[in-house]
């Protein structure tokens, strides 16, 4: 027993600083997981708002599209304008732009069709 005297203390602080290590590294990687989910978080939100828009605009036209089609609506998470961007005899694109609460955006571009009434494409646009 006599001749353990001195290994007991750095034993232990070795164990008390991998532990302590180990916990660091695990606070490190909390912080980075949680910003990664708040940016998750705000990008559907933001492309929430463009699917609400479009349901809640395409289901005003019973086929029959209005002359002028441009607008803004509010939501609680953030505001959408829509615009008429190009319009044939069949088709019509629209461009959807969401402006969430914490300045996030979300720019897609719908292919309409006149003749069946729905939206038949959904064109995803690049962030500036």
């Amino acid at each position: 027993m006599n001749n353990q005297k001195g290994v007991v203390f750095p034993m232990v602080m070795i164990i008390a600083s991998v532990f302590i290590m180990f916990s660091i590294l695990m606070i490190d990687q909390f912080v980075i997981d949680k910003k990664f989910y708040k940016e998750v978080e705000e990008t559907e939100i933001s492309d929430h708002l463009v699917h609400l828009a479009v349901n809640e605009v395409t289901a005003e036209w019973d086929g029959e599209l209005p002359k002028s089609i441009q607008g803004d609506i509010s939501y609680p998470n953030g505001d959408v304008h829509y615009k008429l961007t190009k319009q044939d005899v069949r088709y019509a694109y629209i461009e959807f732009a969401s402006l969430s609460r914490n300045n996030r955006t979300s720019r897609i571009i719908i292919l309409y069709d006149k003749k069946i009434g729905r939206v038949i494409e959904w064109i995803e646009k690049l962030k500036d």
